[in-house]
């Protein structure tokens, strides 16, 4: 090798070494910031949290969009309000840089799901209390905070905390750390309709394209794998089937007709345990042929995601595992059964005349909803049921020996809402490097998230790389009772979501 190679390879290294030492000076700054200002990072949070935000109440969702504009405002974002046909507004911040080379959309959301409080260990899941811990774990309230110095371990219950107001609170308090040495052109949108759905976003994506449109879509939604930091490539979509079971025009006396009249309750639960095997695998014919085998790459993917059954299983109290894949990386990469409700009976000792359930199917990008539910509908028919789809009458119940009203809006859906970016994109290669960048090999690459996240209208009207990435505990409790955000997971968010502002 010639001496001026061997220089110019040597100016090439110490060129890499110092941009990574920059880099990771840039990261420093962010977490000495964090550390510095955890007082003031959770009262603002505390804040935040204290505003109820159940989807679909517009009032209570309103006075969090009023509060989030002035949060954006305050870190130097041109800031708007959009309203929608709902009356639930969305928030759309923008804050652009010279020489920017991307232009990068973050969204969240900030409405949260419904409570019920006697399930909460806490009076009220909108007054947000600090707790030294997990409540599993012994975590004690912490009633003064004046002088609190807020360690990782602590944690902050309340709905939302981690789902989905803990992304924004980091968000932002990442612009502050950065300051102007911020390098990508930052967009943020707050959909207030995540939960539930909506028209809103369909509505603003329509009146507000130029305003939307990036080079990098990242959905800051989800729970981190239990192993660290985590980025996500695709998410799963859904179908509903609604099943009713009828065997009677009314419910009748338990003592005069059991054994005679058939029992509601028990032909839906005979029904419903007709779709799933012992081992916990789905029989409807076709339900897995979309998706199986994988490919080699893909399963090379899944693979490489450590395995922390065993320890979510004791955090979990879940003493066996469902038997349809072979680890829980697999499971997420299939579409998935489950039965979200079952209704039947009456009080007064009365045989069931109608029972129902509601089938829910997580999807992957490979399944088409239309085709998922009549796969199910299907299915019931193969077992004899005359399948309607209204309340039949009792002419009607008298001549079919079993009769089910099934209903489902995946029938006339045209996308489930599955997606998934290829990993080699380059704008998904960058976001993997900006991670990357501040976790090193502790960045958990995940192929599809379980959960749904709205990022299929933005894909399909500007056709945008997209990755979502994942602040939360893996133990946050989102969508139910004790629903809570582990602070060191809220401070080390602030340098994730940095390292995509500083490449």
């Amino acid at each position: 090798m010639t001496s001026s190679r061997i220089l110019s390879l040597l100016a090439l290294t110490c060129s890499m070494v110092s941009t990574l030492a920059a880099q990771q000076s840039e990261f420093d700054k962010v977490r000495t910031y964090a550390n510095a200002h955890r007082h003031e990072i959770v009262a603002e949070y505390l804040k935040l949290l204290s505003l109820p935000n159940i989807h679909g109440d517009a009032k209570a969702l309103q006075a969090n969009a009023d509060l989030l504009a002035a949060m954006m405002k305050k870190r130097g974002l041109d800031t708007e309000i959009w309203p929608t046909s709902s009356g639930v507004p969305m928030v759309f911040g923008e804050k652009r840089v010279p020489g920017a080379k991307r232009t990068i959309l973050f969204y969240i959301h900030y409405d949260g799901q419904p409570v019920d409080v006697k399930r909460w260990a806490q009076p009220d899941p909108f007054v947000p209390v600090v707790r030294t811990d997990g409540i599993e774990a012994g975590g004690e309230l912490v009633t003064d905070l004046s002088s609190a110095t807020f360690p990782d371990a602590w944690r902050i219950y309340a709905r939302a905390a981690g789902d989905d107001k803990a992304p924004i609170e980091a968000m932002l308090c990442a612009l502050d750390a950065i300051g102007s040495t911020q390098k990508e052109n930052v967009k943020i949108f707050l959909d207030g309709e995540e939960e539930g759905g909506g028209k809103g976003l369909a509505e603003v994506i329509q009146k507000y394209p130029e305003k939307l449109r990036s080079d990098l879509l990242v959905i800051l939604d989800g729970p981190q794998h239990p192993s660290g930091p985590t980025i996500y490539y695709g998410a799963r979509g859904g179908a509903s089937v609604n099943v009713t079971v009828y065997t009677a025009k009314q419910g009748m006396h338990s003592g005069n007709y059991g054994n005679w009249m058939p029992d509601a309750n028990v032909r839906l639960a005979q029904l419903i345990a007709s779709m799933v095997d012992s081992t916990g695998k789905v029989v409807i014919p076709g339900f897995y042929s979309d998706v199986l085998p994988f490919s080699t790459e893909a399963k090379a993917m899944i693979d490489a995601v450590p395995d922390q059954s065993a320890q979510m299983q004791r955090d979990f109290g879940v003493g066996s595992l469902d038997g349809a894949a072979h680890s829980l990386q697999e499971g997420l990469n299939l579409p998935a059964f489950s039965v979200h409700t079952m209704k039947g009976g009456e009080v007064g000792g009365v045989i069931a005349a109608n029972a129902t359930a509601e089938i829910a199917m997580r999807l992957v990008k490979e399944n088409r909803p239309q085709v998922m539910a009549e796969r199910v509908i299907d299915f019931i028919r193969a077992q004899g049921y005359y399948i309607v789809d209204k309340d039949p009458d009792v002419a009607m119940l008298a001549s079919h020996a079993k009769v089910a009203k099934v209903t489902s809006r995946a029938l006339t859906a045209t996308s489930g809402g599955a997606w998934r970016t290829d990993p080699n994109d380059p704008q998904a290669v960058f976001a993997t490097n900006a991670l990357k960048a501040v976790w090193g090999d502790k960045v958990v690459r995940i192929r599809t998230l379980g959960g749904s996240v709205p990022a299929s209208p933005f894909i399909d009207a500007f056709h945008v790389p997209t990755v979502g990435v994942s602040i939360a505990n893996y133990d946050d409790n989102q969508h139910t009772d004790n629903e809570n955000i582990r602070l060191g997971n809220l401070f080390d968010g602030m340098t994730t979501l940095a390292s995509l502002m500083l490449q």
